[in-house]
């Protein structure tokens, strides 16, 4: 769930206290959901029901390595193979905000020099990336915006905010 090394463990209800203590007296951090999910998005980790669900393709959201054409028979393996013939037409992106501001989940990713409709996707993530130093996300784009170092716009609550398109993960355990 965070990028990091780490564990799940289950237990009896009745003994939840007592590991939870333990746990904290031989040096665990325990952490809150926000802090994971910061996590989770400086590893450029997918949530589901953010950057993927039904709608959306391994191959979009930059997954395509999971997608094993040749392992058999499965659903939706043909249209997977029709997508990565023809080439998607729109993708998930990293971005990295270049000037002051936070984009969150559902705000407008725009162009303002088009004519009408200037919405061109949306963002999935965002965050204050504390460990990458400075405001992060991830958003669907047309593939004409999605290569690296492409300037794109957030609309943060009716404020324009520049970010540039990032390589991801953004941040990587030394």
């Amino acid at each position: 769930y965070t990028g990091e090394d780490g564990f799940e463990i289950a237990c009896r209800a009745d003994d939840a206290m007592e590991l939870w203590h333990t746990l904290v007296d031989e040096g665990a951090h325990p952490i809150g959901l926000g802090a994971r999910d910061t996590l989770r998005l400086e590893a450029r980790l997918c949530l589901y029901g953010n950057d993927i669900d039904h709608t959306t393709t391994p191959y979009e959201a930059a997954l395509g390595w999971v997608v094993k054409p040749d392992a058999g028979d499965f659903i939706g393996k043909d249209a997977l193979l029709k997508q990565k013939a023809e080439g998607i037409k729109r993708k998930l992106i990293g971005f990295k905000i270049t000037e002051r501001g936070i984009a969150r989940h559902d705000y407008a990713i725009v162009d303002r020099s088009l004519e009408g409709d200037q919405v061109i996707g949306k963002v999935t993530s965002g965050t204050s990336g504390i460990s990458c130093g400075g405001a992060i996300g991830l958003g669907y784009v047309p593939v004409d915006y999605a290569a690296i170092d492409s300037q794109i716009t957030i609309d943060c609550r009716g404020k324009d905010v520049p970010a540039k398109v990032v390589k991801g993960p953004f941040y990587k355990r030394s």
